[in-house]
């Protein structure tokens, strides 16, 4: 029988704070990368520069990934977090500056925004999940991705009001404001906690490749796989409308609402029933989504294809959550960090594999392949998934097994 869930379970004061650092930090990342693209286009950087920078940007993230995930699971937690924040911080200040100055310093500056974030993006969640308690951590992720979709649309909307009424220089010291809160609130969490100290690996971690969390990499590509419907869905969805003379805003606006409450359901969820079958559930939906997208010819079967990839495509959260709950908690940035590297191997493939689809098939053939892959992977997944991590300290198959 499942534990009754306590607020105090979820809402104590290093999980706030944290909780808090987390929005504050996202917020200034979305507050610049709202106008930084246009202050560059208006700046006289070429279409072509930008292009390359979001490239080389994805090859950095990736090259960082493995380091910052050994950072998280070392004693170097604090300063991990606070220097991260400050490296990104600089980041944008010289993206906004040095990297309005031309096509090749835009691209150089590009690169090492990719490395600021990603040093970010991996550190910080993974101590947020650190702090959390197992049996809530789908419910402390639902308040905490709600909070986060908040924080997005204002800061983003904040960014460029201000970027098109004050000018770069100011939009860039309010992303720096947000920012500077959040190193503030890192010299108030208590890293004594208990749950910091267990996190902690005695093992000398490894650079390079070698940081890999070499357990979880099958399972990690296995799941990040359906990466493909989610490219699918998020590159080509709105051109299919416009051909098909179908208003997609006004389907955008109903899909937009509809993601905030299925991703803070169905993060609930996973402290409910296993998370597998959550997600699961959310890869089918996907499935069918891309598979109705591919045959949806009027705005009624548009707006039912998009509800199931909107539904689909909140899975990203509860693999996170999947992973967490099973790995123990000295693995939990090299997890998270082996999780986005899988994911980032496989945006780049697909890419290449959605290109040559859709040059060589129509729409619907090219969805119907798609959603094929998608329903594989799903039944894949349910079959050996569990199998795949048997060799981790898995704590939710040893719930199972209790239970049967």
């Amino acid at each position: 029988m499942k534990e009754k869930i306590k607020l105090k379970d979820i809402f104590n004061r290093n999980l706030v704070l944290i909780l808090i650092i987390q929005v504050l930090s996202d917020s200034s990342n979305n507050w610049a990368s709202a106008f930084i693209n246009m202050g560059a286009t208006a700046a006289g950087v070429g279409v072509g520069a930008i292009g390359i920078g979001a490239s080389v940007y994805t090859i950095a993230a990736l090259i960082t990934r493995m380091p910052a995930g050994s950072i998280a699971d070392s004693d170097k937690k604090k300063i991990g977090l606070i220097g991260a924040i400050i490296v990104r911080t600089i980041c944008i200040f010289l993206l906004g500056t040095f990297g309005t100055m031309g096509d090749a310093n835009f691209i150089a500056a590009r690169a090492l925004y990719g490395f600021g974030w990603c040093l970010v993006g991996i550190i910080l969640p993974a101590v947020v999940a650190m702090m959390m308690d197992k049996k809530v951590m789908g419910t402390t992720y639902a308040f905490l991705s709600v909070a986060q979709s908040l924080a997005k649309n204002y800061s983003k909307a904040g960014g460029v009001y201000v970027y098109q009424n004050f000018g770069m220089f100011p939009a860039l010291i309010c992303a720096a404001g947000f920012a500077v809160l959040a190193i503030l609130l890192i010299g108030c969490l208590d890293f004594n906690d208990e749950r910091i100290i267990q996190a902690t690996s005695k093992k000398k971690k490894k650079g390079g490749l070698k940081a890999l969390n070499l357990k979880y990499i099958p399972v990690c590509f296995m799941m990040s796989l359906v990466v493909l419907a989610w490219s699918a869905h998020s590159q080509y969805n709105n051109v299919i409308a416009a051909e098909r003379g179908i208003d997609i805003a006004s389907i955008l606006v109903v899909t937009g609402t509809i993601a905030s409450v299925i991703s803070f359901v169905t993060n609930t969820l996973c402290d409910f029933i296993h998370p597998k079958w959550v997600l699961f559930f959310l890869y089918v939906c996907l499935g069918a989504g891309i598979f109705l997208t591919g045959h949806a010819y009027t705005y009624g079967a548009f707006m039912a294809a998009e509800v199931l990839c909107t539904i689909g495509s909140s899975y990203s959260k509860i693999i996170s959550i999947f992973l967490f709950k099973n790995c123990d908690i000295t693995e939990k940035g090299s997890v998270h960090a082996t999780n986005y590297f899988a994911t980032d191997v496989l945006s780049i493939i697909s890419g290449g594999i959605l290109g040559a689809l859709m040059s060589t098939f129509d729409y619907q053939h090219s969805y119907d392949m798609i959603a094929v892959l998608t329903f594989v992977i799903a039944v894949l997944f349910i079959l050996f998934g569990s199998r795949l991590m048997k060799s981790s300290p898995d704590t939710l198959q040893a719930e199972e097994k209790g239970a049967a």
